[in-house]
């Protein structure tokens, strides 16, 4: 009994930190994200849930996309140089699941789930 009360709030605990941004794991239902790095293998700067409508996300500096769809679905970004999604540089490819990290410098992206 020690031990199921000492691992629920550690599960709990982790749950909650991964889900604040994403709700759920990479490659199941619900679990399409995208983050993004100061640099592939450096600081998480952020994430957020893509949409099929592409809109221009915007940062003052990232260096690495990780992408991610649910399983069935897939998701995909492209990377621009300026803030405002103009000056393409590369994309992540269609991740069904969790892609690697893609290594940009980039101010903006687009990124397309469910399309």
């Amino acid at each position: 009994m020690q031990l199921i009360s000492f691992i629920l709030p550690i599960f709990a605990l982790a749950v909650t930190v991964y889900s604040r941004d994403c709700q759920n794991a990479p490659g199941v239902a619900n679990g399409a994200c995208v983050t993004y790095y100061d640099g592939c293998g450096g600081r998480k700067l952020g994430s957020y849930k893509p949409t099929c409508e592409g809109n221009c996300f915007r940062y003052d500096r990232f260096g690495g996309i990780w992408a991610a769809g649910d399983g069935t679905f897939g998701t995909n970004c492209q990377a621009f140089s300026d803030d405002n999604c103009q000056n393409y540089i590369g994309e992540t490819g269609n991740q069904v699941f969790r892609s690697g990290c893609k290594a940009f410098q980039g101010k903006s992206m687009k990124c397309y789930y469910r399309c």
